[in-house]
């Protein structure tokens, strides 16, 4: 009802786009409140090819001139699909916000463990702010600046995480930057 009020009665150009943009950034809010009241316990984990599933997502992001890149090695795993790309579509929008430079999207798997990780150029995070960090509703003092955010993202990327009896690890990127590892 918003768009609709919006687009009839604001004649200006620029301040009807102005509001359309503040609802997109109020639906992109409350589908992270969302998201993460109902959590992905209940979605099923049904076998799926990893690479696939992150190249799809990864497209999207590359379609929306993000510059991203992909460098497959995962392996068929038993995943929650849209709860893994939820948590992996947050940790690329962080990336994409806090991070400088291209973002880069690497798969893997060993005997023991199989993942995903985001890596940027970005600032990093202090190491005493990572475990907080993965709290709901918690941002870096430098991020309040942006007022988009809910400070959720890394909260549910941990829950995704642990709900495959994984973690989600925030690690300092050599030559600069951050590795977000799920």
């Amino acid at each position: 009802r918003l768009r609709l009020e919006a687009e009839l009665s604001i004649h200006d150009e620029a301040a009807r786009q102005a509001v359309a943009d503040d609802i997109d950034r109020l639906d992109a809010i409350i589908g992270q409140f969302l998201n993460f009241a109902r959590g992905s316990a209940a979605e099923t984990p049904v076998t799926t090819d990893l690479d696939a599933l992150v190249g799809q997502l990864i497209e999207a992001y590359a379609r929306s001139e993000q510059a991203i890149s992909f460098s497959p090695g995962g392996t068929p795993l038993p995943l929650r699909r849209q709860g893994v790309q939820r948590a992996l579509g947050n940790l690329i929008d962080n990336a994409g916000k806090y991070g400088g430079g291209p973002i880069e999207v690497t798969t893997w798997h060993d005997d023991d463990d199989a993942g995903i990780d985001v890596l940027d150029r970005g600032p990093g995070i202090p190491p005493e702010e990572i475990e907080r960090l993965k709290q709901p509703f918690t941002r870096l003092q430098s991020a309040r600046s942006n007022a988009c955010g809910t400070g959720l993202g890394l909260a549910i990327a941990e829950r995704m995480a642990r709900l495959h009896g994984g973690r989600l690890e925030l690690l300092p990127r050599p030559g600069g930057g951050l590795i977000a590892r799920l």
